[in-house]
Formats: C-alpha cells, sequence, structure tokens
C-alpha cells in the first residue's frame, strides 16, 4: 500500500487464485501450475494495469490539486480540443428504493423490504453541457420481471447487468468502444477524462477516443461529476421518489407500501431526473473544477446558473440549490402528512450519498467476490427475474382498454383546470391513444384470406 493505492504484483494475484480455489473446494492434483505464462495471459485478458479504492477523496493538499488542474489544462490546450470535445464520465451507485425515513430503513421488519435494491448509473457529460448522454445502467438480472420480458434496449435505456450491479472492464470496454464506433462515423475525437478506478480500462484499439485519468486522490477536487452534477441527479430522483410516494398515499396504499417500486418505473423516475439536469448546472460544475483553459473559457459568456455550484457543495446551507430546495420541500410534506416523524427524516447528504453506497464500492470482501462469480456461473447469467433474495412483486400489465379507460378519467378531471399544465396533458393523452393504436399495429400478424373462412371437409 502507498499512498493509499494498493501495489497489485503478480505474487498478489497468485496468492488470490489459490484463495479462490480453497473456497472452491479444487483438489491439489487440479489445480494450475500458475506459471510465469499463466500470469501474463491473466493481465492480458483481465486488461489489468493498476486497482485502486474507487470514490476516494483521500488526503491531498492544494499544491498536488492546483498542479493536477494544470496538467489537464495542459492536455486540453495540446490537443486543441473544443469545449464540446471534452467529456467526463463517472459512475454513482443508486439505492432506488431506499425511503427516507431512518425507522424505515433500519427496520427491515417494518414492511418496507428492497431498500437496498441497487443499480449502478455512469453518468457522462461534456464541457460546455450541449451534450448529456443517455446514462449507462447496471443492474443485477438481464431482464427483471419489470421489464415484461423485454430487454432494457427495447425499453430505450442503455442497460447492462451482473450479478453484483457493478461497473466491470467488460461493460466498460463495450460501452466505450461502442461510442468510439459512433464517433469515427462522424469524422469526431474526443478527449475523455474520468477516475482512476481499476475497470476503467479502455481497450487498445479506440480511434477517436483519448482517455486520460486523473491522478489518484483528487478527483473530489477536480472530477467534474463529484462537484454536484451527481448530487444534482439524485436530489431530482429522491424528489420525484418521494412525491411518487405521497400520491400513493394519498391513494389509499399503505405506509409501509408508499415505497415499494419495481426497477423499470425507478429506472424511468431516474432518466427524469437526469434530464433534469441542466446545462447551466453541468457548466458550472465543470467551473468549479478548474480543469478548464482560461484560453476556451474568456470569450464565452454563460447564462446565470439556474442551480448554483456553491449550493451543491454544500450540505446545509440556508440557501440550497432548486434540486435540494424541492427534496426539502416534498420530506416536509411527508412530516405534515404524519407519514415521516421529524426523528426520522434522513438530512440531505444522508439521502444523496449514503454510506452503503460507498461501502459497496470501497469494501468488497474475497467472500462477495465469490459469491457473486459463482452465482453468475451457475445460473450462466443473472437470474431473469430479479435478484434471487429479491421478492419484488410486480404487477400485471394493465390491457390497453384498462388504460385508455384511466386516460379518459384523467381527462374528465383535468378538463374544468384552468391550468398550462392540464392542457399539455391533454394533447399528452390524445398521442397516447395514437401511440398505443400503433403498438397493437405492430403486434398483429399478417394472415391469409382462407384463414378466416371453415374448410368444407364433405365430398
Amino acid at each position: 500500500m502507498s499512498n493509499g493505492v494498493a501495489l497489485l504484483t503478480g505474487e498478489i494475484l497468485r496468492q488470490k487464485w489459490i484463495r479462490f480455489a480453497d473456497m472452491a473446494g479444487i483438489p491439489d492434483d487440479e489445480r494450475l501450475a500458475l506459471s510465469e505464462g499463466w500470469l501474463s495471459s491473466f493481465k492480458c485478458r483481465c486488461g489489468l494495469r493498476e486497482f485502486k479504492r474507487h470514490g476516494e477523496a483521500g488526503s491531498a493538499n492544494s499544491i498536488d490539486v492546483e498542479a493536477e488542474r494544470k496538467r489537464i489544462c495542459k492536455i486540453i490546450s495540446e490537443g486543441k480540443y473544443q469545449l464540446k470535445d471534452v467529456f467526463n464520465m463517472d459512475e454513482t451507485g443508486l439505492f432506488y428504493a431506499m425511503p427516507p425515513d431512518r425507522g424505515l430503513r433500519d427496520k427491515p421488519s417494518a414492511g418496507v423490504k428492497g431498500n437496498k435494491k441497487q443499480l449502478t448509473y455512469a453518468l457522462t457529460v461534456n464541457t460546455s453541457g450541449s451534450e448529456k448522454h443517455t446514462p449507462l445502467v447496471i443492474g443485477q438480472a438481464a431482464k427483471p420481471r419489470a421489464f415484461q420480458k423485454k430487454t432494457g434496449a427495447q425499453l430505450g435505456f442503455y442497460y447492462r447487468n451482473n450479478v453484483k450491479a457493478w461497473m466491470v472492464t467488460t461493460i466498460y470496454q463495450e460501452w466505450i468502444q461502442d461510442w468510439d464506433k459512433k464517433l469515427r462515423r462522424e469524422g469526431r475525437h474526443i478527449l475523455l477524462l474520468q477516475d482512476n478506478f481499476s475497470a476503467h480500462n479502455p481497450p487498445d484499439d479506440l480511434t477517436n477516443i483519448r482517455v486520460e485519468n486523473f491522478a489518484p486522490n483528487l478527483t473530489a477536487h477536480v472530477q467534474p461529476d463529484d462537484q454536484g452534477i451527481i448530487r444534482c441527479f439524485k436530489a431530482h430522483y429522491r424528489s420525484r421518489f418521494t412525491n411518487r410516494a405521497i400520491d400513493r398515499y394519498d391513494s389509499d396504499v399503505s405506509i409501509a407500501d408508499i415505497y415499494k417500486i419495481d426497477q423499470l418505473e425507478a429506472m424511468r423516475i431516474a432518466d427524469a431526473a437526469w434530464n433534469d439536469v441542466d446545462a447551466s448546472t453541468i457548466r458550472n460544475c465543470w467551473a468549479k473544477a478548474g480543469i478548464i483553459p482560461t484560453a476556451l473559457t474568456s470569450g464565452t459568456h454563460s447564462t446565470p446558473p439556474r442551480v448554483p455550484v456553491s449550493s451543491l457543495l454544500i450540505l446545509d446551507p440556508p440557501d440550497v440549490s432548486p434540486a435540494e430546495k424541492h427534496l426539502n420541500e416534498t420530506l416536509q410534506q411527508l412530516q405534515t402528512l404524519g407519514i415521516l416523524r421529524q426523528k426520522n427524516m434522513m438530512n440531505l447528504n444522508e439521502l444523496l450519498n449514503p454510506s452503503e453506497e460507498q461501502a459497496l464500492i470501497n469494501h468488497t470482501s474475497e467472500e462477495d467476490i465469490f459469491n457473486a462469480v459463482t452465482s453468475q456461473t451457475a445460473a450462466d447469467e443473472p437470474i431473469d427475474d430479479g435478484n434471487p433474495s429479491d421478492d419484488e412483486q410486480v404487477a400485471s400489465k394493465p390491457s390497453r382498454k384498462d388504460a385508455l379507460v384511466a386516460a379518459s378519467v384523467l381527462r374528465e378531471y383535468i378538463s374544468d383546470i384552468d391550468s398550462p399544465l392540464c392542457r399539455r396533458l391533454e394533447d399528452s393523452l390524445v398521442s397516447f391513444g395514437i401511440q398505443t393504436r400503433y403498438e397493437v399495429s405492430r403486434t398483429l400478424k399478417p394472415t391469409k384470406i382462407s384463414d378466416h373462412f371453415t374448410p368444407n371437409l364433405t365430398f
């Protein structure tokens, strides 16, 4: 261990192999020789270069931070990259079903289950805020129950899976190669800045993406995603999730069930939350990171930010960002309704940066790794109906007739409400009817005219 970075040697790899072989009960006469040839092939196959605990701010002094900022600025300047061609990607865990109530969160027997259901989101943005990529979402199951036997792509997501919902090198490389191919077709070259998490191992065949890692232990100071972008995304998610709980309470759903949510609905809410993170927030987070060359910013005139960076960085300021302010208001509504007691209400930092998410990232035991691998091997791929230990229940999908009746009820309810929102909803409901007809027509099977007649078998 040196400066918080683990030095991974060949001998350590061999000892780890032996430990896992012991766990699996492999007989001595069936074990590999673990020769230098095996070691070289293993490193090449897994793309091993360096390992570091992900998500650590570590100890950093101002001299190191400033040196790193100058280094990144120099890379951008010498590469002659425009603002729109400099990107940052980082992952964050999302406990999508976690209630804002400490009492319910800490007591599984209270009836609120599944608060540790996790997705990993990889968020990618450019410096100008003009490009905010569709998130890479990593879950446990290939086709969770809520997907209704559809793939993530069929539902409009860039979705991948493994047993622990982790970012791994294979997923990372598939994602970046897909992006590189797209850029190659466009004839565009970009710079991608990222932390040096071990899974962030770019393949050697990239042609249009230059990847540059931030120095260890400095990402909390120089990585734009860590300056408020991820926090703002989570604030919007928590606000929408909590408002959904209030709506369910008003619909006479029991308090024990108001926070229950399936993976698909959570992903839809997360998509909306990501859309809520606006370009001015992104630009100001890049500015806060201090890694943009002055020559690229001196001639720009940015609009006043809708979400001030300062409010994103201070945990409990008197003037919080709009996203966090709205979340606070929603939590206050839970208290007013008697759903949430003041002493049990989680503060913003607990909600937006829960310790469990960092524990999942930073502390992975050998047993965790072994169990994850053996579980996936036994199933060939993660069980398609969700986490094997998950008792998530997904309601059967309503029929098209049920949906149209519900849309009609909504139109009647809002018809006498004078509000631009209601008018937009009316337009959307009309479009919804058209879309459902289109979906039905797509599922129709072609028939022949003879299919509509009963053959005459009399002679």
